[in-house]
């Protein structure tokens, strides 16, 4: 019996952690997880058709993946990410439109000053977010999409999205 192919929508701050997103869509080749977060960078376009692009990519998908590095908990995209990812969506009229709520899982970068987005923490608190080291990837990844997944259907209950969205990025001094 062949595994089932898990789709993930993959979050991280494009200008800093570009270059684990592409290690990672390497090492992923041979599992059974797909990759359908946004592929190109597309902070030129309006609020309005990112957040549209990112809700038609997460209706094929069960797992959100965070890449958490010195900024992800600054990005105000990566908190819209996790928000749609949480929220799931119920089309009016179309069902093939709608998706439940992702599961969540975290991969911790190297190096020490993690930002964790506050959603994202309020749902490891919880519970319901799985996480792990990018140490672990090449050995553990694709059972821990698989644990967040399971945790998607079966810890409903503990998700936590109550926060309000990010309007803008937090910008370091």
């Amino acid at each position: 019996m062949s595994k089932i192919i898990r789709n993930c929508f993959i979050s991280y701050h494009h200008k800093n952690d570009q270059n684990y997103l592409d290690e990672l869509r390497l090492l992923k080749e041979g599992m059974k997880v797909a990759d359908y977060s946004l592929k190109d960078d597309v902070g030129y376009l309006s609020n309005e058709t990112i957040y549209k692009k990112i809700r038609d990519k997460m209706r094929s998908c069960s797992v959100t993946i965070v890449l958490i590095g010195s900024e992800t908990g600054n990005r105000k995209w990566i908190d819209s990410e996790i928000w749609a990812s949480l929220r799931g969506y119920k089309h009016p009229t179309t069902s093939l439109k709608s998706f439940k709520p992702n599961g969540l899982l975290c991969v911790f970068l190297p190096g020490q000053n993690h930002s964790i987005p506050p959603r994202l923490q309020d749902n490891i608190d919880s519970g319901y977010a799985v996480s792990m080291r990018w140490s672990n990837v090449q050995r553990d990844f694709e059972s821990k999409v698989n644990y967040a997944i399971w945790k998607r259907d079966n810890s409903f209950d503990s998700i936590v999205n109550s926060r309000v969205r990010m309007k803008r990025n937090i910008l370091k001094r």
